[in-house]
């Protein structure tokens, strides 16, 4: 006669990554940063928004790209342990952190700024396109890292957009680097990368600047990583 089953073990944690637009290669490049920073035996639920525009790319998108995250955050709420939101401007942070809480949820520009702080006394935060740096200084005084903030560079480089998810194109990190460099005055101890489509790009720039350089998604998994390992340990 057989034995019965014993009681299943504790199911493996899962890390939700909402990504508010329709461009899957976006998602994919995200869930690229992701996945190299996830523990073992961690699984990975990437998503792509099923509607709205193939990148945020103005103010005017935002309002409806927080409605998205909180929605597609929602729909999966019970079986995923944490959330990052995988738009840089961390579009319905607060909505989702509220209905998810106590389990972590970070925004990606909101991690890497965070994380920058402990690199020096400023950051250059930057992105692509300059339609966008007025939102990115806002959102760092939201965050209550103004007077961290030692700029803003925002190049145009259309390319970085439709690029495939492995790819760091030169003529982006050249656009970046050439961007950036002036910024870099002796107190920046930092760069925080503020873009979906930057992701991969750190390690290249960091080498041309000589600062570290966060990406948003991995600094994101990062402190979700610590937030369950301290919740582990109480």
């Amino acid at each position: 006669m057989s034995a019965a089953p014993g009681p299943a073990g504790p199911r493996a944690r899962r890390l939700l990554l909402v990504n508010p637009n329709t461009s899957t290669h976006i998602t994919e490049r995200l869930a690229l940063s992701a996945r190299g920073q996830l523990p073992a035996g961690v699984g990975l639920t990437a998503l792509t928004a099923s509607d709205g525009p193939a990148a945020v790319r103005s103010p005017a998108e935002l309002a409806a790209a927080a409605e998205r995250v909180v929605a597609m955050a929602a729909a999966h709420q019970a079986d995923h342990d944490a959330v990052v939101v995988g738009i840089s401007l961390d579009c319905g942070l607060a909505a989702t952190r509220a209905a998810w809480a106590p389990r972590p949820v970070l925004g990606m520009t909101e991690a890497a700024c965070l994380l920058a702080c402990t690199a020096g006394p400023r950051f250059v935060l930057l992105t692509v396109g300059a339609a966008m740096a007025e939102s990115y200084r806002e959102h760092v005084a939201q965050l209550g890292l103004a007077s961290r903030l030692a700029g803003v560079a925002a190049p145009e480089a259309p390319e970085a957009f439709v690029a495939a998810p492995h790819e760091v194109l030169p003529s982006v990190l050249d656009a970046l680097e050439q961007a950036a460099a002036p910024l870099c005055g002796p107190d920046v101890g930092a760069v925080v990368l503020a873009g979906a489509v930057l992701c991969g790009y750190a390690p290249a720039l960091s080498q041309r600047l000589g600062v570290p350089v966060f990406d948003g998604v991995a600094c994101a998994v990062q402190l979700v990583c610590t937030r369950w390992a301290l919740d582990s340990a109480g």
